[in-house]
């Protein structure tokens, strides 16, 4: 009986995390390249776990103080990306499915500034990454009122990129979790694949 009830509880569990979804606010992120400094210190990044439709029931608030204490940057520097890239595979098969975790967008205010060192360069880059990033937050916002996104040309002779950014991004929790699946199961499947590469005569007896 309590095994059917710890089931039960698990089960419901499973189908709750199943249909919630992530939500990231970003708030008031800003990027200099020209800087010391790249990176502004009193941005926020707040995760959140949200249920029935957007009922917040886990929040972790990530910013710049708290993953210095946390030495994020040494960490990501002692990281094998050699290791990592064999075990996940930069390739279009990797982006394709990367590419089914359809991230929405709630709320997005974004201003870019780009200058380069030639002043005809500028013209013609500032145009093409402005149409690019205009047709990809068409596909992913759902209203489009009150979104802000504005790109400007820095003619100044130097290499230069402000970006500022605050916005709500949600993702939904089963689409993370059948990306974690494909990418075990094709993981799985080479493993299977470097043990099985043997020939069928390997431990016979001569």
């Amino acid at each position: 009986m309590v095994f059917l009830f710890l089931l039960l509880i698990m089960s419901l569990i499973a189908i709750i995390l199943f249909f919630s979804k992530i939500r990231i606010e970003i708030i008031n992120f800003k990027f200099n390249s020209l800087n010391q400094r790249h990176i502004n210190k009193d941005y926020e990044i707040i995760i959140k776990l949200c249920i029935l439709g957007g009922l917040p029931i886990f929040k972790i608030k990530v910013t710049k103080m708290k993953l210095e204490k946390m030495r994020v940057k040494e960490k990501i520097e002692r990281i094998n990306f050699t290791e990592l890239e064999r075990k996940v595979p930069l390739n279009k098969e990797t982006f394709q499915t990367i590419k089914k975790l359809d991230i929405m967008i709630k709320n997005i205010n974004l201003y870019i500034d780009i200058g380069t060192e030639n002043a005809v360069l500028t013209s013609m880059v500032v145009p093409a990454i402005s149409t690019i990033i205009a047709i990809i937050l068409r596909k992913k916002i759902k209203k489009f009122e009150n979104q802000t996104f504005i790109m400007n040309p820095v003619y100044q002779n130097q290499n230069l990129v402000n970006l500022f950014v605050s916005g709500i991004f949600e993702v939904k929790m089963r689409h993370i979790i059948n990306i974690i699946y494909i990418l075990n199961r094709k993981e799985g499947v080479k493993r299977y694949e470097r043990t099985s590469n043997r020939r069928p005569y390997d431990y016979s007896y001569e």
